[in-house]
């Protein structure tokens, strides 16, 4: 996966769930969306069957209650790609499986759907917005050298028609993620979005401190920098981000900096 997931059916009172691909219908690795335990892994099913009902619509599929009592399912899955079992504890980022076809399914995309502690399902997109002011950091600790990235990251309920997971990803992630810990830099100096727009300060870092949105392309756009796929890689790389494909938790990473100031400059 090297590019942002995409959101191409969104819920719906029929569909109670989003789906989701790769940009260009391109196929992502799926990860969990925040911490909790495996209660559901089905990784049995080989073949697509459009006659399907019930949860044997899901194809190989796996369901994860969170530990703020809500819960995940993650669905259509490739045959061989589940990772988890039941009864596993796992962490937000950490990967569970592959965008597959498995199921009542119409091409390969991964089914998401939230539902509260009595199963009632709830609008992915609301909770994802919320989930993406939750930055992950390595087995979720923060070394004593490193800075926290700061969790306050303010960010709206998503419009339907343009939102951005994972999941990995974005719901990261990608919906494939690779966890991000990296170092923060506190000793330089940071500009404001003025003087980034006049390009007539220098400074080594980016700031943006009044964009209270989340995402990172807007919130580089809404100050007149580059916010194409190919500088988002450069200035991943300047962050300490060397294998960037644009997932959700990358560009998490990358918002924060920006919002606290300390988005190094390429």
């Amino acid at each position: 996966m090297h590019t942002d997931e995409v959101v191409t059916q969104s819920y719906s009172s029929y569909h109670k769930a989003i789906d989701v691909v790769g940009e260009g219908h391109s196929v992502s690795d799926v990860i969990a969306v925040s911490d909790g335990t495996v209660e559901i892994a089905v990784s049995t099913v080989t073949t697509n069957n459009q006659n399907a009902r019930g949860t044997a619509s899901y194809g190989n599929f796996v369901k994860i209650k969170h530990d703020d009592g809500t819960k995940s399912l993650y669905a259509h899955l490739k045959p061989g790609s589940v990772s988890v079992k039941a009864g596993e504890r796992i962490s937000k980022g950490d990967k569970i499986g592959t965008m597959g076809n498995t199921g009542n399914a119409h091409g390969v995309h991964l089914h998401f759907e939230v539902r509260n502690s009595d199963e009632t399902r709830m609008n992915p997109t609301e909770y994802i917005s919320k989930k993406q002011a939750e930055p992950v950091l390595e087995n979720n600790k923060v070394d004593s050298n490193e800075s926290k990235i700061s969790s306050d990251v303010s960010t709206p309920a998503l419009d339907n028609s343009s939102v951005k997971t994972v999941t990995s990803s974005s719901v990261n992630s990608n919906v494939g993620v690779e966890r991000v810990t990296k170092k923060v830099s506190d000793s330089k100096t940071v500009i404001s979005s003025n003087d980034i727009d006049n390009n007539n300060i220098e400074s080594e870092f980016i700031s943006n401190s009044d964009y209270k949105y989340g995402s990172i392309v807007d919130g580089l756009k809404s100050i007149g920098i580059d916010s194409s796929f190919n500088y988002r890689t450069l200035l991943a790389h300047e962050n300490g981000i060397d294998d960037y494909h644009g997932t959700y938790n990358q560009n998490v990473y990358l918002l924060s900096l920006l919002k606290q100031g300390k988005l190094k400059k390429v």
